[in-house]
């Protein structure tokens, strides 16, 4: 066992319990923390799969596809900073029980075979290199004030990613204070799409220093519409349950 889970859920209560119940059936007891995002009382659910359960009322899912009232486009600094802090909780969770990786569980993303991570992963996701570039001046600014050479100019760590727990709770307080203190510069001078956790998590690890990893056990329905048929242990955007 060298990974747990992460899972903040809000209104789809049918999906977020065919998730956990189709990762229970490979792995009934890794670490797993299921998040109430000022949403359903899961209370239940954790007690029936054994999960770790946070009920919460900061609301840090943007539930915003095409912006934000003050232009944020994702959440705003103020979710993002409640959202690395839901992470936080949920890796001391996985330290607790002797594991290494994290996996970003959400109410779309579909186990549908035993899980197996590589230990050298440090923050590992999509491969979108055309579609998702991030924005030059974003990497040539943190290049330059971290020290750091980020190994692709993409982002993709969305549902289905992992991350190493160690490097994130060794970092924490670099990467709160990256986030407060240059959010709002981001988003309008750098990458308005910041907000998105996809973005910003996968920039964290980078100002940790680390690489960004293809996640070769994870695939997207609309990337691989046989995925039933196929050998990725992961799939995301699975919303047969939405």
């Amino acid at each position: 066992m060298n990974f747990g889970c992460i899972h903040i859920a809000w209104k789809h209560k049918e999906a977020t319990e065919h998730t956990v119940k189709e990762f229970r059936k490979y792995h009934p007891n890794n670490p797993y923390t299921l998040i109430s995002d000022r949403g359903f009382d899961y209370c239940e659910l954790a007690e029936k799969y054994n999960l770790n359960y946070i009920h919460s009322h900061l609301n840090c899912h943007p539930n915003r596809l095409y912006g934000h009232p003050d232009g944020i486009y994702g959440m705003s600094k103020l979710e993002c900073l409640g959202w690395i802090h839901y992470f936080r909780e949920a890796c001391k969770h996985v330290v607790k029980h002797n594991g290494s990786h994290m996996i970003l569980m959400e109410d779309d993303v579909l186990t549908q075979s035993e899980i197996v991570i590589d230990p050298n992963w440090e923050c590992a996701g999509h491969y979108y290199p055309e579609s998702n570039k991030l924005n030059p001046k974003l990497l040539e600014w943190i290049s330059k004030k971290y020290d750091v050479t980020p190994n692709v100019d993409w982002y993709g760590a969305g549902g289905g990613s992992v991350f190493k727990v160690n490097t994130f709770l060794e970092n924490f307080h670099k990467i709160y204070d990256f986030i407060e203190n240059d959010f709002d510069n981001i988003v309008k001078t750098m990458e308005y799409q910041f907000g998105w956790c996809d973005v910003f998590m996968q920039i964290a690890y980078f100002i940790c220093g680390k690489d960004y990893t293809i996640n070769n056990i994870l695939t997207e329905t609309h990337l691989t519409p046989n995925f039933k048929n196929s050998s990725y242990s992961l799939v995301h955007k699975y919303k047969e349950y939405y």
